[in-house]
């Protein structure tokens, strides 16, 4: 079984030897000026950023692992989060590690209260735009309340849009925390959609645009073209989007593959075409845990899953109970026992 422990200290090495790299034609390059240096450094930070790429999407596809390492081994995970190569990518994904569903009518009045939080948020940005000197934290709260806790000393512009920047981060996952839930998943998931059902449309007539144009080597060919890898590009990206949203709430995916006739090219549809190209890792969580214990070299005892039963260490520490060893006494005794049945016969004589 491959861990994703395995995965993460490959990826942290090789992000390691890409840098490490860099640095030396960095350091190269400061003194002599090289066309193929700065091809090169161009290369790896492309190789790096698709590394970054392809952990995320590990991390997607391994979420049930990722969140069992969070459960198990919260230690070793804060690790791998510290890690100066890979740990700002594993805290770019940490909220999804407090996935939790929702019932519909809470997750509608939290998503709403969150919606109108972000509201303040911008309108407290423009407030900012033509503001000169401190921002007063005590005035600035007070006109808006959902920078209470997160505003707490005077602030220059800049400080104060920062922390403004901030809190939007924060009540950004927390929404999206709600929208992959099972009751709300449908709402971007349909976003999403309609804007590929859109992109696709338009790469038809792109195609039409190109195939007209092509092989006259004029301006209009090279416009054509480059107008219809803009738009393959932009739906790459929203399928990956849906992709995304999907590997989020591995349950619902499952869910949604058990229906009858999902995988039928008639009765499927363009999302049911985008999910039969997903498949999450499930995980057996007791083989994964066992399997954690010989990697981590903490033996068959390392991790419990759960308290052993009352009575079972008492029963353990009352196994050697001491009548086996009388019994072991108890042999040569036996051997004693027989001697007067020899003797018996001699007496017989004797008394004749």
């Amino acid at each position: 079984m491959r861990l994703l422990i395995d995965y993460l200290e490959e990826s942290e090495r090789y992000l390691r030897e890409r840098k490490e790299k860099l640095n030396r034609l960095e350091a190269q390059f400061k003194h002599v000026y090289d066309r193929d240096i700065k091809k090169e450094m161009a290369a790896i930070k492309v190789e790096m950023a698709k590394k970054n790429s392809e952990i995320i999407n590990e991390l997607l596809f391994s979420l049930e692992e990722f969140r069992a390492l969070n459960k198990y081994f919260p230690e070793l995970l804060a690790v791998y989060m510290e890690d100066e190569n890979i740990g700002k990518i594993l805290t770019k994904k940490s909220w999804l590690l407090d996935f939790k569903n929702v019932p519909p009518k809470q997750a509608a009045l939290k998503l709403q209260q969150l919606r109108d939080w972000r509201a303040q948020l911008r309108q407290a940005k423009e407030t900012l735009k033509g503001w000169t000197g401190k921002v007063e934290a005590r005035a600035f709260v007070a006109t808006f309340p959902i920078l209470r806790g997160y505003m707490k000393t005077d602030l220059d512009k800049d400080e104060a849009l920062e922390v403004i920047k901030k809190a939007d981060r924060i009540l950004l996952r927390e929404g999206w925390l709600l929208l992959i839930s099972d009751s709300l998943i449908e709402i971007p998931l349909a976003k999403y959609m309609g804007k590929i059902h859109k992109l696709r449309y338009e790469e038809i007539k792109a195609k039409t645009e190109y195939q007209r144009a092509s092989g006259r080597g004029t301006v209009a060919e090279t416009a054509a073209l480059r107008r219809l890898q803009e738009i393959v590009k932009k739906r790459k990206h929203y399928e990956n989007a849906v992709m995304q949203i999907l590997l989020s709430n591995p349950g619902y995916l499952k869910e949604m593959k058990k229906k009858k006739d999902w995988l039928s090219r008639d009765k499927s549809g363009a999302l049911d075409q985008i999910a039969r190209s997903v498949t999450p890792r499930s995980l057996k969580e007791r083989a994964w845990l066992d399997e954690m214990k010989r990697k981590l070299g903490g033996g068959e005892e390392a991790v419990h899953m759960e308290a052993p039963p009352p009575g079972k260490a008492e029963a353990e520490e009352a196994a050697p109970v001491p009548e086996k060893e009388p019994a072991k006494e108890g042999k040569p005794k036996a051997k004693k026992a027989r001697r007067p049945r020899k003797k018996a016969p001699s007496k017989g004589v004797q008394s004749a």
